[in-house]
Formats: structure tokens, sequence, C-alpha cells
């Protein structure tokens, strides 16, 4: 059994790279249903599971050091990515299309919390604006809105098994919903005219340079000096008595991403690669503390999940109507909030390799506003709960 901080964060970056290396080793369908970061927490909740380490005070220091600090790291090379010229080439629409996605989750979140919070915990509020910050932006978000908010990992086990088993369930529906797109078209009353225009400027968009080892080295040490100047601005900031430490540095390390995006820095490569590598580590560090053995405790908070699920789907579906968009796009749409980048473009393949920019920049759109969702449904279930 692993007591020491340093073995517990060799056996996550095993369990990561080992999960990783399957995937694209093996090309099997099997990932398409399960993508890796889906495993990696499943494995690390197995693993803890079957006791494969004790929650030593070294291993609770090094999992919180870690996780903390890889945090605001990953959010300001993801936001190097916000192409916000790139985003302007998908259209009102779209973009809308987009809103409207992440807006259904929420209030799908808040009609499930109504009519489910007396079966389900105390602390719900909070759990539950968590998942819907990972919901409508992705598992950065969800890291980021737990640490704003002190959620404690034994609160989130219910939510966390709710969420990746749902968001499974519905990865499979949206890539099955694929040929019902003539059916669902004549309800929607797509129209799609202008779409191939926005893709073949996507098109045009520059890529970034070749990847090398100098890229990488400046975008790891880079992102790490970021992480800790925003973690030094966010204590000092917080001492004003306006969110806390942790708000901050995820508030500063985000704004300093965008701000570095339309630069020469945005253009670097490697900060994609670096980034996601931090996030297969937080999301094995996050099932670090989750035991599987809850699963059979947590029947109310799986069927509030599929209830949430079916509130966003009838409001997106009408939301997509009104805007006369096409079936294929509204699923993108779901997916791109729901399961972030991976899952988008995986979906945006399966319906059509040049719908894959589309998914992309969606679920970067998501991400923007993944963390301010969550805060947000944090503080209208709290009120929901004291009213």
């Amino acid at each position: 059994m692993i007591t020491q901080g340093f073995d517990f964060i060799a056996v996550m970056c095993g369990l990561c790279g080992l999960v990783v290396w399957f995937e694209h080793s093996r090309r099997s369908a099997f990932f398409r249903w399960f993508p890796s970061v889906v495993l990696v927490m499943f494995g690390s909740m197995a693993l803890y599971t079957l006791g494969a380490w004790e929650m030593t005070d070294d291993v609770r220091a090094a999992r919180a050091t870690v996780r903390d600090n890889l945090i605001p790291a990953m959010l300001f090379l993801m936001s190097l990515r916000f192409d916000l010229a790139v985003i302007k080439k998908l259209g009102a629409r779209l973009i809308m299309l987009c809103l409207a996605s992440t807006l259904s989750i929420m209030v799908g979140f808040v009609v499930v919390y109504q009519v489910m919070g007396g079966l389900l915990g105390e602390e719900t509020p909070l759990t539950f604006a968590t998942m819907s910050a990972g919901w409508t932006g992705g598992t950065q978000n969800f890291v980021a809105v737990k640490q704003a908010l002190s959620v404690t990992d034994a609160a989130m086990t219910y939510t966390l098994l709710m969420g990746a088993l749902c968001y499974s369930v519905w990865l499979v529906v949206i890539v099955a919903a694929k040929p019902l797109k003539k059916r669902f078209d004549r309800f929607l009353r797509a129209h799609d005219q202008g779409l191939e225009e926005v893709l073949g400027k996507l098109r045009m968009v520059s890529t970034k340079g070749s990847l090398d080892m100098p890229s990488l080295m400046l975008m790891l040490g880079l992102s790490l000096v970021v992480a800790s100047v925003s973690h030094q601005l966010g204590a000092t900031l917080s001492a004003t008595g306006w969110l806390n430490p942790m708000v901050w540095a995820i508030l500063i390390s985000s704004l300093l991403g965008m701000m570095g995006a339309p630069t020469r820095l945005g253009r670097i490569p490697g900060g994609e690669e670096v980034s996601g590598i931090m996030l297969y580590v937080i999301v094995a560090l996050i099932g670090a503390e989750v035991s599987l053995a809850a699963v059979a405790q947590a029947p109310m908070y799986i069927v509030s999940g599929f209830m949430i699920l079916a509130v966003h789907a009838v409001l997106l579906l009408l939301a997509a109507r009104a805007l006369r968009m096409n079936l294929h796009l509204a699923g993108i749409a779901s997916i791109a909030n729901i399961g972030s980048v991976p899952s988008a473009a995986v979906v945006g393949a399966a319906y059509g390799k040049e719908l894959v920019p589309v998914a992309v920049i969606m679920a970067l759109i998501g991400s923007m506003v993944g963390s301010f969702v969550g805060l947000t449904l944090a503080e209208v279930l709290v009120w929901l709960s004291t009213g």
C-alpha cells in the first residue's frame, strides 16, 4: 500500500500514461464510447477502492500541492487557444446555439434540484454547481470551481459518479443520433445556408508551427510561473474580503492566457500538449479519494443526472428550432458543453470531419464560461436552499 506522496504522484502519472498509450496504440472503438480522460478517473477510483494507497498526511499534501498548482497553469495554457477572431467566424447563430446549450444545462440543474433536492445531500447546492461547471465547460472548469467553492472530495463522491456515468451514456446517445438527422431536421426547420462559408473560413485560419522541445519547455515553464504568480496575487487580492485565493488564481491565470492569445505567444506550439498532460493528472487526482463502493448508495443522484440531461435535451432542441439549426450542430453544441474538447471532436468527426473545427471552437466557448456558470449556479442553488 502506498503511503508516501511521491509514490502516489508517480502512480497517478503512470496511470495516465498507460491509459493514453493504450488509447492511441489500440485505436479501438471502445475508446470512442469511453474516452481516456473518463477511464483515467475511473481507474483512479478503482485503485483507491482496491486499497492501492492510504490517504496519509504526506499523500494528501502531495495531492493538494500538485492539483492546486496545475489548475491555474492548465487554464493559462488552454486560454492561449481562445482566438476571438476565429470565434467570430462561427457566426451569430452557432454561438447562440452553443450558449443556449449552456443555459439549458443550468436550467436543468435548477429544475432538478427543486424536484429532487429533498432526496439528496445537504451539500447538493455546491456539488451540483461544481458539476454544472464541468457539464458546461469541461473538466478544467469542474476542478477549478470545485477548488474555488472548497467542496470536499467526500461531498463530491455521488455527484462525480453521476457525472461520469451520465456523461458516458449521453455521448453514446449523441453519436447514435447521427442517422436521425433528416427526421429531426424537418422538426427543427434546419437551414444550413452559410455554414459551408464558415467552415471554409475556418480552414484558412493559419495553424501553429511544428512541435519541438524548446516550445514544450517554454510552455511548461511559463505556465508554472503563471500559476505561481496567480496564487501570489490571488492571496493578496483575497485580503480585500472579495473571493477566495483560488478563485483569484483561476481568474488571473485565465485572463493572462486570453491576453496572450492574439500575440505571438498564442501561436507557439506545445501549449495544447502540456495542458493536456496536466488535465489527465488533475483528473486522476480528483478520483483518487472516491470509492466506487458508493455506487450502490447513489441511485437518486444517477436519476437526477438523467433528469438534468432530459431537461437540457428538450430546451436545446427548442433553441435549435428557433435558430433553424440542424440536429448534428445541436448534438455538437450539447457534447461540446458536457464533454468538452475531446468528446466534441469525436462527435464532430463522427458526424463529418469538416465539423471538427466547429466542435472544437464550440467547446472552447464553453470553456470560457464554464467556471462563471458554476460560481453563478452556486449562488442560485444556495439561495433556493435557504429560501
